[in-house]
């Protein structure tokens, strides 16, 4: 999916890259879907981590199909022009500003059940958090040093407000490589919990240190 960054300069076999989009535009297609459902987040971890590689490939093959010479080269609407116009503007396509890092999910529990036990707030009126979303470019320090600590005193004062109430929390999604603006995206969609494993019975709870070696590992092979 990436082979039309080298484009030829003198033949162009405009079939071949109208296959090639057509491919990108299913695996976008698919990936939009797991977006808007929420069903990427019921996938085995290693299954999620193909997911992720998918992603990385098809964001690389849209910024290539939106390049100024391609409406020249494939003018057919189901041509790589109008793949590139159409795969853009799915929000996961948008390009990453700002430094690469982790975005995370955790999970509110009960400690002495186990069970997913939103953080309530205080009065009839209050707001009720059972998931928080994060960033973080050191994801083992984020989640072990900071978030557990119950001194800690920067980012992040919701999961101390849910220790401070006798909660406990659980890593239970992780995507990497991702910048600030996925996480954003993934907060705006609202209903975490259509995304967490850990709720809906498909997951077990992420080991920080084991995830961020897994998925280095993954993000290095591309």
């Amino acid at each position: 999916m990436t082979a039309a960054v080298d484009l030829p300069t003198a033949t162009v076999d405009t079939a071949a890259l109208r296959a090639r989009g057509r491919v990108v535009e299913v695996a976008a297609n698919l990936l939009a879907s797991l977006d808007y459902t929420g069903a990427g987040g019921g996938l085995p971890v290693a299954v999620r981590m193909h997911v992720d590689r998918l992603r990385h490939a098809v964001k690389l093959a849209i910024l290539t199909t939106t390049a100024p010479a391609l409406p020249a080269l494939a003018p057919s609407p189901t041509g790589a022009a109008a793949l590139g116009r159409w795969a853009a503007a799915q929000p996961w396509a948008q390009p990453n500003s700002g430094p690469v890092g982790w975005v995370y999910l955790l999970c509110f529990r009960d400690p002495t059940t186990g069970e997913h036990r939103p953080l309530k707030g205080n009065g009839t009126g209050g707001q009720v958090a059972g998931h928080y979303w994060g960033w973080t470019s050191d994801l083992v320090r984020r989640i072990e040093r900071e978030h557990r600590n119950p001194y800690w005193s920067g980012p992040g004062r919701l999961v101390k407000v849910a220790l401070g109430a006798g909660l406990t929390f659980e890593l239970a999604y992780v995507e990497y490589p991702a910048g600030r603006g996925r996480e954003r995206r993934l907060k705006n969609q609202g209903s975490a919990y259509r995304r967490c494993p850990l709720c809906r019975g498909t997951g077990n709870p992420l080991d920080p240190a084991a995830a961020a070696a897994t998925l280095l590992q993954v993000a290095g092979a591309q």
